[in-house]
This record gives structure tokens, C-alpha cells and sequence, in this order.
């Protein structure tokens, strides 16, 4: 055969379709397959597919969503060719074993069935009692903090420079004394008053130390000078409340969410433990001494 008529053969259809055909054949032969392809089903000549009503009506509508019409008789045909070819491949792809040792495809799978537990958990609506005993139960998650609300005297320690911790012990006389905070206090962009606020609030703006030091701070007296990242303070904390754990109702939003994906995690893990019941599980772990690990760590030991 000349050169050319061998490029036209490699060109043709036929020997395409010829050719992977027999790589299926010997990959199907490989597999060790015992089972019959879909198509050759003991009994039957043809394997059946069967496109349902609801399954065209979903293809249908994910259509008219995504392209904001109706489709054609030529594309309703295309979108039906497109089920069959899927369903083809898939049953012929399963057959040969094509689904075997794929983490991707075991990893939707098993994403999949778990979905299925969540929408089964989604049917159940908690009771107020079911979110009391929840929330206390984790009431670490849902407990505030405390909060602080507070009065500073800000003393710029660069403007003061060694004279600033003196400078601050005058100024808290002066306040014990009657003075007008508002005239004592150096030039400063900070919240003179600071709100009831909690404290990570506080702690991001003046840091821990500063926040630590309010806790401990008798209500209504002046007292510093506390350090922060700007300089040394004067405070008077004004107003305090301790952690407590909310009404229901003012997170109830919350709660239901963890609440729900609490049922859901335990839903999952029960189905996990039924189903894990009917296999026997064998694990062949390699020896110690010929693990890849084993063998990389010698190796890496004989390099001088």
C-alpha cells in the first residue's frame, strides 16, 4: 500500500470508529469484567433508556432559564440526543469499569448521597424547645461579651516626652479635684466618650492590655494612667455589663441554622454507621520497612 492511500485509511471515520472500538474491547478485557455490557444484556439485544417526563421537563425549563426562551424542535431534538449520548456513554463507561478507582467521581457521589440526608433533615422544623436546650447546650457560641462604656483622657507621650506620666498624675488630681475633663485632654482623633461597647471592640482599637485594665476598673472614678498603642490614658468607666446568653428570639436565626446543621451532620452519620455495617472492611497496610516512606527516609539517612 502506498504512503498516501495509508494517510487517507488514518483519515477515515471508519478506522476511527474501528480502533476505539478495540481499545474498549481490550480495556473491557483487562478489567476482567464478568459482567455483560449494557448493551448485550443476557436475554435482551438492546439495554433500555428511558427519558421521563419530569426528567424532559427539567431539561426543558433548565433551557428557557438559561436562555430566557423557549427551545425549538431542533433544539428540543438536540437537547434529547444530548440525554441519550449521556446515558449511553455513562452505562457503556460503567460497564468496562471506568468508574473504578476515580476519587473525583467517588467524591460527587458520596457528596451526593449526603445531600440526599440533608434534604431529608430540611423536612424537620425545630420547636422553641428544641432551640432552648439547643442554644444552651452551646451557649459558648452564643453567649456575648461584656460590654464597657467608658470616658479617656488622651496624654500624647511624643509631645510629653519624660514629662508625660507626671504630666498625667497632675491631670488626674486636677480631675479628682473638679475639673472639666474636656479641657485636660491633649489633641487626639480618638472617641473621647466610647459607648457601651464589647470588648473585642475595644481591645481592636486601644488593644488587650487597655481592655483588661477597664475590667478591673472601679465604675465612676478616675483612674490611670493605662497604656495603649497611642499613649498613656485617663479613664472613667461609665457603664458595664457582664456576658450573658441571649432570648431566644433576638437569634433565633442563628440558632435555627447551627440547629439544622446540627440534624443534618447527625442524620449523615447515622446512615454512614447503617450502611458501614453491611461491609467488611480490609485494610493491607504495607510493611514497615518497605513503605515509600520507609524507604525515602533511608535513603535520605545514607546521603553523607
Amino acid at each position: 500500500m502506498k504512503q498516501t492511500e495509508k494517510w487517507n485509511l488514518l483519515k477515515e471515520p471508519l478506522f476511527h470508529f474501528l480502533l476505539i472500538g478495540a481499545v474498549l474491547f481490550l480495556l473491557y478485557g483487562w478489567r476482567g469484567n464478568s459482567a455483560a455490557l449494557p448493551g448485550n444484556q443476557a436475554g435482551s439485544q438492546t439495554a433500555q433508556i428511558v427519558l421521563s417526563r419530569e426528567a424532559f421537563e427539567r431539561m426543558y425549563n433548565q433551557f428557557v432559564k438559561t436562555w430566557q426562551r423557549q427551545p425549538t424542535e431542533e433544539e428540543q431534538a438536540r437537547l434529547i440526543d444530548d440525554f441519550i449520548r449521556n446515558e449511553i456513554f455513562y452505562l457503556e463507561a460503567i460497564a468496562i469499569g471506568l468508574d473504578r478507582d476515580d476519587a473525583v467521581l467517588k467524591r460527587r457521589l458520596r457528596q451526593k448521597m449526603e445531600f440526599i440526608y440533608e434534604n431529608i433533615s430540611d423536612l424537620a422544623e425545630p420547636s422553641d424547645e428544641d432551640l432552648q436546650t439547643f442554644m444552651k447546650r452551646h451557649r459558648e457560641r452564643y453567649i456575648t461579651d461584656p460590654r464597657i462604656g467608658f470616658r479617656q483622657i488622651y496624654i500624647n507621650v511624643h509631645q510629653r516626652g519624660d514629662h508625660a506620666l507626671s504630666h498625667a498624675q497632675k491631670v488626674l488630681e486636677r480631675l479628682e479635684a473638679g475639673a472639666d475633663p474636656n479641657t485636660l485632654s491633649d489633641v487626639t482623633l480618638l472617641d473621647k466618650q466610647m459607648p457601651l461597647s464589647p470588648l473585642r471592640d475595644i481591645a481592636r482599637q486601644f488593644g488587650d492590655d487597655f481592655t483588661q485594665h477597664l475590667l478591673k476598673t472601679t465604675l465612676g472614678t478616675w483612674t490611670g494612667p493605662i497604656s495603649s498603642g497611642y499613649g498613656l490614658h485617663l479613664v472613667l468607666v461609665t457603664d458595664r455589663t457582664s456576658s450573658r446568653l441571649p432570648d431566644l428570639e433576638a437569634i433565633r436565626t442563628v440558632v435555627r441554622r447551627d440547629w439544622m446543621a446540627e440534624q443534618q451532620q447527625a442524620l449523615k452519620d447515622a446512615a454512614y454507621a447503617k450502611l458501614r455495617q453491611r461491609y467488611t472492611v480490609i485494610v493491607e497496610k504495607p510493611e514497615a520497612n518497605s513503605s515509600p516512606l520507609a524507604d525515602a527516609a533511608s535513603k535520605e539517612r545514607a546521603v553523607p
